[in-house]
């Protein structure tokens, strides 16, 4: 007899309900994607309708990736001392108020303080989010529910900037504001029925100070650390191409505005199927295997774009997409190891686990933005480096007597 998804929770949710729960865990995940990209079309309108340069409009980017890592780093840690749920309503209550705050934004120094807010509210979510997922399934269940999230954390990026485009092509820059605001209270009306994930005798005690310090606890995790730096190294030519594919589309290979954006929206759908590929090979094939396979296969990628993919946009679209799945098929799982590195502090590694893959995905769209004979060229050499770069390491963790809890045994291991 098969199971609902109810029978999968450890932590039951007598006034949300299972349902209820998933619904809340993937709009919250939704926030993270849509803040950062959705309203970077109207960039350009702002600068002009605030008189002042496009540079300094990018200051609401770069302060929202600033404080949205702090907002996870000091949110993070403080779940597993005071619970999930005050520190999700407190998240989301700034979340939304900032939003409205950017829609009502009169000067450009307004909007930028009222981004920073709203980084740090959506910190605070992303952080509790991927905690309470921990807390409440069981662990066999809990790739279902990743692979859920995770493809908005992979589909999100690729569309919101279309989202954007035609919010910007039917109202202003405000109303994409408005849009998250609403986003914010929806999430704020399930979080009110949520209940409390985090048992008293599972929290952490002592000051701010200790509680922060949990942080470095966690980072000294050597199979954490290293599994979570290896497999964020997707991240680099993965936001390296959200930053500059539209360069690449509209630029070089002059598919116009509409073509940029239907070459995104299908590149976004084929992305979301790599979680489900992922629980389809799961049966038959291990971790180990399956994550060697798919890094030697994102190498491969790489190559066939610095091959070809500068003879059409239809060759770097496959190529590029092909990479693209190889991350999702990899993401569910990955969380899932990561958080199992951790029998406690479920809140600190989810912290650290989301700002190091946001920091490491900043550094991509830097380097993807280098002068490059052009932007092909630069991220097909992305993926190819980066991806060496992985599987090295993946191998060099496997060999080595670093332990890694559902992967290997305290012993090292062959790759294949």
């Amino acid at each position: 007899m098969a199971l609902s998804i109810k029978d999968w929770l450890v932590k039951p949710q007598p006034r949300l309900g299972a349902g209820g729960l998933l619904v809340l865990l993937v709009a919250a995940s939704l926030i993270t994607p849509l803040s950062l990209d959705m309203y970077t079309p109207a960039v350009p309108g702002m600068a002009q309708y605030f008189h002042t340069d496009v540079s300094l409009v990018n200051l609401t980017l770069v302060g929202y990736y600033a404080f949205f890592a702090l907002g996870m780093l000091v949110f993070g840690p403080l779940s597993d001392k005071h619970g999930r749920r005050p520190i999700l309503l407190a998240g989301v209550g700034l979340y939304s108020l900032a939003s409205a705050a950017c829609a009502l934004s009169p000067a450009i120094g307004f909007l930028i303080a009222a981004r920073i807010a709203q980084a740090v509210g959506a910190g605070a979510i992303s952080a509790v989010c991927t905690a309470a997922v921990k807390d409440s399934f069981q662990a066999y269940y809990r790739e279902k529910i990743l692979s859920v999230i995770q493809v908005l954390f992979v589909v999100g990026p690729a569309t919101a900037p279309v989202i954007g485009a035609g919010v910007v092509a039917i109202a202003d820059w405000r109303m994409t504001f408005w849009i998250l605001a609403a986003v914010g209270v929806a999430c704020m009306v399930m979080t009110m029925r949520f209940e409390e994930t985090l048992d008293e005798d599972e929290r952490s005690t002592g000051s701010f100070r200790h509680t922060m310090a949990q942080l470095v606890v966690v980072g000294k995790n050597p199979g954490f650390m290293s599994f979570l730096l290896l497999t964020s190294l997707f991240e680099i030519p993965f936001m390296g191409y959200i930053a500059v594919g539209s360069y690449v589309y509209v630029d070089f290979f002059a598919t116009g505005e509409l073509g940029y954006s239907l070459f995104f929206a299908a590149g976004a759908i084929i992305m979301a199927v790599g979680p489900f590929i992922w629980l389809a090979a799961s049966k038959r094939v291990s971790v180990i295997r399956f994550t060697t396979f798919m890094l030697a296969f994102a190498i491969a990628m790489g190559i066939a774009m610095l091959l070809v993919g500068q003879s059409s946009p239809y060759a770097f679209c496959a190529c590029f997409v092909a990479f693209a799945v190889a991350e999702s098929c990899t993401r569910p799982y990955s969380m899932n190891i990561l958080l199992e590195q951790q029998a406690r502090d479920a809140g600190s590694a989810s912290a650290l686990m989301n700002c190091i893959r946001t920091a490491i995905g900043s550094l991509g769209m830097v380097l993807a933005a280098l002068p490059w004979p052009n932007y092909v060229f630069g991220i097909a050499v992305l993926i190819v480096a980066f991806m060496t770069v992985s599987l090295a390491s993946w191998i060099a963790l496997l060999r080595s007597r670093i332990p890694l809890v559902c992967v290997k045994e305290d012993a090292p291991v062959k790759v294949w």
